[in-house]
């Protein structure tokens, strides 16, 4: 497997975003930020007449009844199938949100996008051997060339590589694993050494190491694989189990639950969800006869009984009928933007803003997107990224009215 497809897939099937929850809660949790790494997940799209799943390799442009499942009755439906939709190229659509940015730095290392330091700054992770983030990348919106400010270093041991680098004000974290411990690292982007944190003791079965991860008020915030949450200050001391996030999974600070992603016989995930800060429970709503496929702080996305495609509210209000078509089965970012196919019959993939009823052509084709490219979010659900040859598409949703 090249490291176009790992790299989808560590980003994409195992994580996603999606921001500003309106559950109550602390600045903290005006996020819903779901940029998680879990290499070993199933991939799954899913369609508006069914799910596809693929425990090998990726699929895009299944058609429904591919798995062995009988489609639905077809329907009528007042909103339009994606190839009853315009879809123009996304620079065109949105033209002051889009980005092109190198795909590799002046040294040879592969870059990747994580997410702006500010409105013009873009942090990048690079690396010359896949999954093995080695540095730390600025690149502003004037172009240029991108600039390496500072090392990422990978201890003796390491078993987990520097995952789900977070930004906090005028920091970066991120997290490695050795067999018996999680290391947090932290350094600020603009003056380094890299430095630890805390390095905290784990059992066998956090073999995985940490499957929720997130930097927020001048803390990090993480979860294990066999659940728990924990905050360590970024600049360091003890790490403090969360006492309302015993057995729970991290999805954004401060809001843990269960099921996690890891097992996709457990349903929905995240359709339970704890506000660690607060007490406050909410149970995603679910009607007889529908599906539903994931959930957000904010929103879920799944289809009826009468297979038609929905996005709503954890509570049940706001729904919103979608595009019959292929969906990557996460929440649409910002409750707004989610991916699906250019057309009923594939044709590449679109970025579809719920809101205003647009779907924006990314450049992506079947064949490109059945390698693995898709457009991704970053932590905060403010970026979405994709990469086309030498070049990374960033799109800044905030910028998108």
């Amino acid at each position: 497997m090249n490291h176009h497809v790992e790299d989808t897939l560590r980003r994409t099937l195992e994580s996603a975003a999606e921001k500003a929850p309106e559950l109550p809660g602390t600045l903290a949790g005006e996020l819903d930020i779901r940029y998680r790494r879990r290499r070993q997940r199933s991939q799954a799209l899913l369609a508006a007449a069914g799910v596809v799943v693929v425990t090998v390799g990726v699929a895009v442009g299944l058609r429904p009844g591919d798995d062995g499942t009988t489609p639905p009755a077809a329907h009528s439906s007042s909103t339009p199938s994606a190839s009853a939709i315009t879809a123009e190229p996304v620079e065109k659509v949105w033209p002051q949100a889009v980005w092109k940015v190198p795909a590799k730095a002046p040294d040879g290392r592969e870059l990747r996008p994580i997410g702006l330091i500010d409105d013009r700054t873009l942090l990048m992770e690079g690396w010359r051997e896949f999954g093995r983030t080695e540095a730390l990348y600025v690149y502003t919106k004037a172009g240029g060339r991108p600039r390496k400010i500072v090392d990422v270093p990978t201890p003796k041991g390491t078993t987990r590589y520097p995952s789900d680098f977070s930004l906090d004000g005028g920091q970066v974290a991120w997290w490695t694993a050795t067999k018996h411990a999680v290391r947090i690292w932290a350094a600020p982007p603009d003056d380094g050494p890299a430095r630890t944190v805390a390095v905290h003791k784990i059992k066998d079965a956090d073999a995985s190491g940490v499957d929720g991860f997130g930097a927020t008020g001048g803390e990090a915030a993480f979860s294990l694989s066999t659940g728990g949450v924990f905050t360590v200050p970024l600049t360091g001391g003890p790490v403090t189990a969360v006492p309302r996030g015993a057995g729970l999974h991290l999805l954004s600070w401060p809001w843990a639950g269960t099921p996690d992603r890891s097992d996709p016989m457990a349903g929905p995930p995240f359709t339970r969800l704890v506000n660690l800060e607060t007490g406050q429970s909410s149970t995603a709503v679910s009607h007889q006869g529908e599906r539903v496929y994931a959930c957000g702080v904010r929103s879920c996305m799944g289809t009826t009984a009468d297979g038609k495609g929905f996005t709503r509210g954890r509570d049940g209000s706001r729904q919103k009928e979608i595009p019959v078509g292929y969906l990557i089965p996460e929440p649409p970012v910002q409750s707004r933007f989610y991916v699906r196919n250019l057309a009923d019959n594939g044709g590449g993939l679109g970025l579809y803003d719920v809101t205003r009823g647009k779907l924006a052509d990314t450049g992506i084709r079947d064949e490109v997107a059945t390698r693995g490219e898709i457009p991704v979010p970053d932590r905060t659900g403010r970026l979405m990224t994709y990469r086309l040859g030498n070049t990374y598409y960033v799109i800044d949703l905030s910028k998108i009215p």
